[in-house]
């Protein structure tokens, strides 16, 4: 079972040839999220890269939206949106970190560093 959960800014830098933190996230035991999943792929340019992108989104274990991650999100959305712009997909991975008991991979820190009992980890620069 999965340590860590990898946020899509980070994916983005290996995607983007960036060997430091690829050799880094490839020592976690790691999971992403279906968000996670959908954001990669989309933000692929050509049939060619989506095949790459999920080629190397296979080494993770994938964690699917379920019921009780959609009630957390709900929950997450009501509580921070107004007073912090938390916005669904940043709810929905953090919903994800909670469900799985994840600690959140990303380099976004202040998207999440207000979600009570969140825990971090941010990979080299």
């Amino acid at each position: 079972m999965a340590e860590f959960l990898i946020d899509t800014n980070v994916l983005s830098r290996i995607f983007t040839g960036d060997k430091n933190v690829k050799d880094f996230i490839e020592t976690l035991d790691a999971a992403v999220c279906t968000v996670v999943y959908v954001e990669c792929v989309q933000g692929s340019k050509s049939n060619r890269e989506k095949r790459i992108v999920e080629s190397y989104l296979t080494r993770f274990e994938l964690n699917h939206i379920t019921f009780d991650i959609s009630i957390r999100t709900i929950d997450l959305i009501r509580t921070y949106s107004n007073t912090h712009g938390l916005l669904l997909a940043d709810a929905l991975i953090a919903a994800t970190c909670f469900d799985s008991n994840l600690k959140l991979v990303t380099y976004n820190v202040n998207d999440f560093h207000f979600i009570q009992n969140l825990e971090f980890l941010t990979p080299p620069v």
